[in-house]
């Protein structure tokens, strides 16, 4: 497993000189802003961050737009998403990216069989094309919303994972485990690392209280992160483990130092600590 962050909301470029200077093997390109949007990426800044990444000595992974309706029903709209989708495997694919992290959208609890027949048909030309390319894609595992809210995020419990991931049988077609999204479920992270052992691609890291998902630093929530990572290295997961926090570095600096001692101890950082 290999420590990362999101990099965001900044444009991307001014993440690099903290990665390196915090000794970060890996980060995670966040797209989830107006100032890393696709209609951004242009040649130039692309051969730019590959730059960046070679003097930094890292890695790294792209994470989509997060609000965007991978599960549209409406006939153009759904035409726009999925080009959407198969130009963030594009950008991915220029960047060298490592893995590219998506999602499934949001319902209204209305027509549900035409959702999933509309989300599985919107991913199966991206699977392709990440086939093509041979770069896996993690499908992010999102929060409960409250149960009265007319919305819903698509995505969140196992059973909707798995109507999808298993009409499209692939093994550039994984999860994006959300270590605290998962933590508001009956049977926590566990349950997801449980049904997908062999599917995960990479994890998204952060705190909460068990009740609602506000991404605080590691150790101001009530996660047990020694349990769930000796869970997944039961699962032989190598992936990354994505410090995803919201905008603070401290933040994301604090929540490494909280985390090398628990990774130490169950033998998977072998290195020498942050001081």
């Amino acid at each position: 497993m290999k420590l990362c962050f999101n990099a965001g909301p900044q444009p991307i470029e001014e993440y690099f000189s903290f990665a390196k200077e915090n000794g970060f093997p890996w980060i995670e390109l966040s797209c989830n802003n107006p100032n890393n949007f696709l209609d951004k990426w242009t040649p130039a800044r692309i051969d730019g961050i590959k730059r960046l990444r070679d003097q930094a000595g890292v890695k790294y992974g792209l994470h989509s737009a997060s609000f965007v309706n991978a599960a549209e029903i409406e006939p153009t709209v759904r035409k726009a998403v999925q080009q959407h989708l198969l130009d963030y495997v594009e950008l991915a694919h220029q960047l060298e990216a490592e893995y590219v992290v998506l999602h499934f959208g949001y319902h209204f609890s209305l027509f549900m069989d035409q959702v999933f027949d509309c989300l599985i048909k919107t991913y199966t030309p991206v699977v392709e094309l990440a086939e093509k390319y041979k770069l896996p894609i993690g499908i992010e595992n999102m929060n409960k919303i409250h149960q009265e809210a007319e919305i819903a995020y698509l995505g969140v419990t196992i059973e909707e994972l798995k109507r999808v991931l298993n009409a499209i049988p692939s093994k550039y077609f994984g999860l994006t485990l959300d270590i605290a999204h998962a933590s508001l479920l009956p049977g926590g992270p566990e349950s997801f690392i449980d049904a997908f052992p062999n599917r995960i691609i990479s994890t998204h890291v952060s705190d909460n209280d068990l009740i609602l998902d506000r991404h605080v630093p590691v150790g101001n929530g009530k996660i047990d992160f020694k349990r769930v990572f000796g869970n997944l290295m039961k699962a032989d997961f190598k992936g990354t483990l994505n410090i995803e926090l919201p905008r603070s570095n401290e933040d994301r600096a604090l929540s490494k130092r909280r985390l090398e001692p628990i990774l130490a101890e169950l033998g998977i950082l072998k290195e020498a600590l942050t001081p």
